[in-house]
Parts: structure tokens; C-alpha cells; sequence
């Protein structure tokens, strides 16, 4: 297998980034992985989600190997432009192209446009949950609009569209008609790699300690946790972590988050780098994100990976939780669902909390020793 075959890769925000959440970790891992056999090269904007400062110690619009054959490009938002998009397809025109995400002008649009025009063999294309129900609830009309044109000019018909599950693979077809649809999976942390989380149940305060890890939007659902709370009986700490985009949802969020009563204690932490996650995780006891829907839910994976339960909406691919003693299922705006079951975690003991600790983290060590991440990805590009 050749070594200097090209994965040229777009997206809009990758590491050092945070804000955009799983995805950027989620490219990051795909690039890792796939470095060890291609070389590839990774183009996206210079700065974090909604930032208006580039990243700190980073060169703009030039290459860095940032590790062995694993190249990234920062644009900066003066070059970030048609010029410099049409440049980089026609440079690598007879390279693989692998575009993560469907809506973006610059790192999604554009690229699949001209790998059209230029008639690139090996287009792929992450679709990332864009064609969820949940997700296209948000500026519905605009997305609705963008993707009948899609349609009607054929702008995927050369490309092959990645889904993560079954249940997407419809979606993208249903939404999109005849296209190629590949289902591979996301590439996650690596749960076998971490030293087991040490924890001390309710903490200090022995108070159930909560984590909410998302942004603070309407498919997250974090208002359903906030009603919870409001008319929970027993001690709670909740840490909301994650970014607020709409300010007209997070005025709704504000309003329910003033009626919390005097037992809940909340935290905030808007932006916090991946690699701090460890600390977060080993000081909350249990995980809620009640989201509308999840193509594969990365803050899960890695709650059940630092062996921290969870309770997510039924909208995932993670199913039969419960009988592995991972976590619960539910309606996500039942909130009288999710009160019942930050009571059961709460009138834990710690001896039995502990087995539900032990089973989110071999749930994720199964998943991750199951998929055959290495295999499935060369298989993929070498087509």
C-alpha cells in the first residue's frame, strides 16, 4: 500500500477547537487513524466555533504537520474563500476527498461543488446527524430549501454519503433520493486507554453531582433537565458544559434556570479543551443528555467510557442500556421520566453505584473492541 496517497480532508472547526463538540474529536480520531497509512491533510478555519480570535500558537494559511504524515491547514477568515477552495480540489483532484459535515459554504458546499467540476473519483461525504428530524428542525426552511436544490442539481451524485447507523442511512435517503450511502462508523476515544476514573460518589457534600455535556441549544434539550430540577427533592449539583449559539432559546434556558430551588446548585462552563475532559468526568456521578436525537452521541460514548451512567433521550443508537447497567432511556421532554431516574442514582449505595459505573465502561470497551475501525476505513479509501 503506498504511503503517499492523499486523504484531503474539510471541516470547519478540528482541534485545538472545542465548541463544536464530538465531531472535531470525532475527524481528529479519523485523521490519527488514518495517518498511519496515507497521508492526510486536513483544511479548516483558524479559529473555534463563534470565536473571533484565531487560535493561540497556530500559523495561519500555510501547512503544519502537526504529527507524521498529518497535515493542517488554518484558514484564516480573509483567505477562507472560493479561490482557495477551487485551488485545493484541483490540486488533489486525483486524491481522496472527504468532506465532514453538509451545510457549511467553505468547508462543505464548495468543496463538493468543485470536486463535481473537476471530476474527482473518490468523494465522501459525513452527513453527521444534519438529516435527523431534530436537527433539521433548526432553520428548517433554509434547510429544507438548500437541500431540494442539492437534489435537483446532483450535487452528491458522484460522492458517497457516510452515514453512522441503519436508521441514518434512511434518513439520507429518504431526504436525498438516489445516492450512495456507506454506512462506517464513528471512530470514538479509545475506553481501553484510560486508567480507570477514581471516584467518590456524591463527592464531598454528598450531593448527587450531575453533568449536563452539550451545547445549550433545543435539540440538546437541556430545558427538560432544568424542569426536572425545579421540583427534585433532594440535594443536586448540575453542571451545564457547553456553548450557547441561540440567544433566543438560551432566554428560555435563563428564565428556567432562575426558577431552580435552593438545593440545586449550578455551574457553568462554556468552553472547556478535550483535554480536560477526564477532570469533569471523574467528579459528576451520573451523565443526562436528554437530546431530540443523536447520530451517535459522542458525550455518551465517553461518559460510558470513564465509567460515569447516563440518562439520554431514546433518540440514539444506544439501546437496552438499562440491562447492561449503563444508564436509561427516555421520552425526551418526560420529565417526570428523568426525575424518576436521578432518584434511583441518587438512593444508590456506593457499592452498587459502582456496578453501574462498571457497566457504562464495559459497554464502551465492547463497542470499541467490536468495531473494526482500522479495517473498515482502508477498506473504504482503497476502493
Amino acid at each position: 500500500m503506498s504511503s503517499t496517497k492523499t486523504i484531503l480532508i474539510f471541516t470547519d472547526w478540528y482541534i485545538p477547537g472545542s465548541k463544536a463538540g464530538g465531531p472535531i474529536q470525532s475527524v481528529f480520531n479519523l485523521a490519527n487513524l488514518l495517518s498511519r497509512h496515507f497521508i492526510v491533510k486536513v483544511v479548516c478555519r483558524d479559529r473555534d466555533l463563534n470565536s473571533s480570535t484565531c487560535y493561540e500558537r497556530i500559523k495561519q494559511n500555510e501547512w503544519i504537520e502537526i504529527s507524521s504524515q498529518h497535515f493542517v491547514y488554518y484558514a484564516s477568515p480573509e483567505n477562507t474563500k472560493i479561490s482557495l477552495i477551487k485551488e485545493l480540489i484541483k490540486e488533489n483532484k486525483n486524491n481522496v476527498i472527504y468532506i465532514n459535515g453538509l451545510y457549511s459554504l467553505y468547508f462543505s458546499i464548495l468543496p463538493a461543488f468543485f470536486a463535481n467540476y473537476f471530476s474527482v473519483k473518490s468523494v465522501f461525504i459525513a452527513v453527521r446527524g444534519m438529516l435527523h428530524a431534530s436537527a433539521l428542525s433548526v432553520k428548517k426552511n433554509k434547510k429544507l430549501i438548500f437541500l431540494a436544490l442539492t437534489k435537483g442539481y446532483g450535487l452528491y451524485r458522484n460522492a458517497i454519503l457516510l452515514s453512522t447507523n441503519d436508521l441514518e442511512t434512511k434518513e439520507i435517503e429518504q431526504t436525498l433520493g438516489e445516492v450512495k450511502v456507506r454506512c462506517t462508523p464513528n471512530i470514538p476515544i479509545n475506553p481501553n486507554a484510560i486508567v480507570p476514573v477514581i471516584k467518590n460518589f456524591k463527592g464531598d457534600n454528598a450531593r448527587l453531582r450531575v453533568l449536563f455535556l452539550g451545547r445549550i441549544a433545543r435539540e440538546k434539550n437541556p430545558i427538560t433537565l432544568l424542569k426536572a430540577l425545579q421540583t427534585i427533592g433532594f440535594n443536586v449539583e448540575v453542571t451545564f458544559c457547553g456553548a450557547g449559539l441561540d440567544q433566543n432559546y438560551q432566554q428560555l434556558f435563563n428564565k428556567e434556570l432562575d426558577l431552580l430551588p435552593a438545593h440545586v446548585y449550578c455551574q457553568f462552563i462554556n468552553d472547556l479543551p478535550h483535554y480536560h475532559i477526564r477532570s469533569l468526568f471523574e467528579n459528576h456521578d451520573v451523565m443526562v443528555l436528554p437530546s431530540l436525537g443523536e447520530n451517535f452521541g459522542h458525550a455518551i460514548f465517553e461518559s460510558f467510557a470513564f465509567g460515569v451512567p447516563v440518562i439520554i433521550g431514546n433518540n440514539t443508537p444506544w439501546k437496552d442500556i438499562e440491562l447492561v447497567q449503563a444508564g436509561f432511556e427516555i421520552e425526551p421532554l418526560n420529565e417526570k421520566s428523568l426525575q424518576e431516574k436521578l432518584s434511583f442514582f441518587n438512593d444508590l449505595e456506593t457499592d452498587n453505584y459502582n456496578v453501574w459505573s462498571k457497566g457504562a465502561k464495559d459497554l464502551a470497551s465492547k463497542y470499541f473492541n467490536d468495531q473494526n475501525f482500522e479495517q473498515v476505513y482502508l477498506k473504504l479509501f482503497n476502493e
